[in-house]
């Protein structure tokens, strides 16, 4: 190698080495932070759940851990410098354990959950304080917090596993279980936090991905919670609570490339308001369960309904106040159609559905109750999709055995009338579309065949006759049903066609032949145009699934934008002047207005490429009054302290906990933090897991 060579790799050499190491830390801020320690408890290998509180009573903080080799809670105390360990029998495995005062007493319970899936507060000695009973929820993978959620100076739980979860109150008396809902099934890091300030606790949690992965829900103060919001954010890895200078709580976030923590406060910036977020999909459902939107209560506001494929139910998500509030109700099973409109023509909307699998076809009167239950409709063969006629009654798509398909009109009390001999379909319609969107006299129905494409018959007093829009209109060829839309054109309804390239509305002429009314290419930089739909005054909504954003456009205006999570939508729905973007998972809603929504309010980053932070914790650790941040670094391995201000956090102190070679690999040692006092001096110490250990580090000023 040549000189030149050489000093190209030691030049390289160098700045790799420069970008490694981290900057200098000022001397006075340093000299602000101080640990003795560390103490070390051995406990056991397997242990990783680290929580924190006063079991018995003595106004200092216990270490508290699940030793699952030998099925027993761990309590680890700091007295004149050294520590002690007690331990409480669980009487076998357990699949979560928590601390809550959840007396009232101002001392903390432990409450655990055993593998049968019963929650129970224990005693000391490890005897039920309480009598166990049945959460509801799996146990793998169950998760428990611990905190007041409906104001009554008492700890309550909220517990999620497998997709659900529920809220527990008056945990050590007469338990009050709030209704099961569905989450996403990958829910992780969640904490129970006053985001907005209105003194009630809210949720925030992350689902696993890439981007618009924080969730968030306010609390109402009773013990339930809002809708689910969705937060713009990178690559998330954990969250935690933490409080800015003035004492206002904050989310604190590890995530982004880099690893960046940064701190969020919910409010209305005035910027787009976070789309709300209703999830209704079993875990790891991939097909988007019936549904319809429309007035299903009569009170003048669009609904949701949709049927749950795995269970013999009707979910109701009705529009109250600003949000959907949902109702489950007993309905039939098998449920593959449904939709809304006046049956008998008294003036109220009523639910129709259709039942393969129960071979029925039903309707609930809006005359009726909404709870009961539904009622069958006289019918042939088997029902596959329904819709309400214009003209009243019901049409209904059936096919028999051989899976020759027939159109029937159905009235309540009456024979079933056959309308038209559609033949063998080779897949069934999930929806029809009835209205006058053609030249002819008469009524066109229209659906979507899964594989083949679009298919209308145009229902006449006269006469019959199949459209020949099929043969006619290549557009409308391996069409999904999402892709079909009923909309209007210079006052007369119309359908909508959406396709990869352009939206298309068409009439049918008088020859049964595909007249193309208008076709919008979508705005300017879409790159896959999967869905759209037609609003009042001119207005369109397009959802570009490449880069998952939805785009609103206004004559005149310029075009509006939000980002849009990857949660596999079908269907695009407009919804009082918003977006329903609707999937397997569940319903999306953006509304397109200011409101409020999660800004940061001061981010720090690492200090180098190596730096790897983990997890946090907040706490005031150098006594100035205003709280700090413990950062987890895997590289380090051990801890980085962020010092809080007025103005934000800078990196104040770097603390070792093993003596290693620095790594490209991040370190799974220490596992878990939790910070508090443990002594009894006022000041906020250090507590960390790491191998069989339990590490606590006292703060020395």
């Amino acid at each position: 190698m040549n000189s030149k060579s050489l000093a190209i790799s030691a030049l390289l050499a160098t700045l790799a080495t420069a970008q490694n190491a981290p900057p200098p830390i000022p001397i006075e801020l340093r000299a602000r932070f101080g640990f003795t320690g560390p103490l070390v408890q051995k406990v056991s290998y397997g242990i990783s759940s680290l929580k924190m509180g006063d079991i018995d009573g003595d106004g200092r903080l216990e270490a508290v851990t699940f030793d699952s080799r030998r099925a027993q809670i761990v309590v680890v105390s700091v007295d004149n410098g050294a520590t002690s360990k007690l331990t409480i029998p669980t009487g076998g495995q357990i699949a979560d354990f928590e601390l809550g005062d959840f007396v009232g007493n101002g001392q903390a319970q432990v409450v655990i959950v055993d593998n049968r899936g019963r929650m129970s507060v224990r005693k000391m000695d490890g005897s039920a304080a309480t009598r166990p009973f049945e959460l509801g929820l799996k146990t793998r993978g169950l998760n428990l917090v611990a905190a007041d959620v409906d104001n009554d100076g008492k700890d309550d739980i909220v517990a999620y596993a497998g997709g659900k979860m529920r809220v527990v109150l008056q945990v050590a008396g007469e338990a009050k279980l709030t209704p099961i809902e569905p989450t996403e099934d990958n829910l992780y890091s969640v904490n129970l936090i006053d985001l907005d300030g209105d003194g009630n606790l809210d949720l925030t949690g992350i689902v696993s991905g890439n981007g618009m992965n924080m969730r968030m829900r306010l609390g109402n103060g009773d013990g339930t919670f809002r809708a689910w919001r969705i937060a713009r954010m990178d690559a998330l890895r954990s969250a935690f609570e933490a409080q800015l200078a003035d004492g206002t709580s904050v989310l604190a976030t590890v995530g982004g490339g880099t690893r960046r923590v940064a701190m969020h406060r919910y409010a209305d910036h005035g910027e787009q308001a976070a789309p709300e977020w209703w999830a209704f999909g079993e875990p790891g459902a991939t097909k988007t369960p019936p549904f319809a939107v429309g007035d299903v209560d009569n009170d003048g506001d669009l609904d949701l309904v949709v049927f749950p494929r795995e269970r013999a139910q009707m979910v109701i998500y009705a529009w109250e106040n600003g949000t959907f509030v949902r109702s489950d109700l007993p309905s039939l099973a098998g449920v593959t159609s449904v939709t809304i409109g006046d049956v008998d023509k008294d003036g109220k909307n009523d639910l129709v559905i259709a039942s393969p699998e129960e071979e029925a076809v039903a309707w609930c009167s809006g005359a009726n109750p909404i709870d009961r239950f539904p009622e069958q409709l006289p019918s042939t063969d088997s029902p596959v999709c329904a819709t309400v006629a214009p003209t009243g009654g019901v049409l209904v798509l059936t096919r028999d055995r051989s899976r020759k398909a027939n159109l029937l009109h159905v009235t309540k009390g009456g024979e079933p009338k056959k309308l038209v001999n559609l033949g063998r379909m080779p897949a069934d319609p999930l929806r029809l579309i009835a209205a006058d969107v053609g030249d002819r006299e008469g009524m066109e129905v229209s659906f979507v065949v899964p594989g083949v494409g679009l298919r209308t018959v145009t229902i006449a007093a006269d006469k019959l006759a199949v459209s020949k829009a099929k043969a006619s209109a290549g557009f409308t060829r391996k069409m999904t049903d999402g892709s079909l839309l009923l909309g209007e054109h210079e006052g007369k309804p119309a359908l909508i066609a959406v396709r990869e390239r352009f939206v298309r509305r068409f009439r049918f002429d008088d020859k049964e032949q595909v007249r193309v009314l208008d076709q919008d290419n979508g705005p300017e930089g879409l790159i896959e145009l999967s869905l759209a739909c037609q609003l009042k005054g001119g207005q369109w909504l397009f959802f570009d699934k490449k880069s998952n954003k939805l785009l609103r456009t206004q004559p005149g205006k310029p075009v509006e934008t939000a980002e849009i999570p990857q949660l596999a939508f079908t269907n695009l729905v407009p919804h009082h002047g918003a977006a329903l973007l609707i999937g397997a998972r569940g319903v999306l809603r953006v509304a397109f207005t200011t409101g409020a929504s999660l800004k940061p309010v001061a981010t720090h980053e690492p200090p180098t490429e190596r730096t790897y932070y983990w997890i946090g914790r907040s706490g005031d650790f150098d006594g100035d009054g205003i709280p700090d941040l413990a950062m987890i670094d895997r590289r380090l391995p051990g801890l980085q302290i962020l010092a809080g201000s007025k103005t934000g956090i800078r990196r104040a102190l770097a603390m070792p906990v093993f003596e290693t070679r620095p790594s490209e690999s991040p370190d799974n040692e220490p596992r878990a933090l939790a910070t508090g006092d443990l002594d009894g001096d006022g000041r906020c110490d250090l507590v960390l897991i790491a191998h069989d250990r339990i590490l606590i580090y006292l703060q020395d000023k």
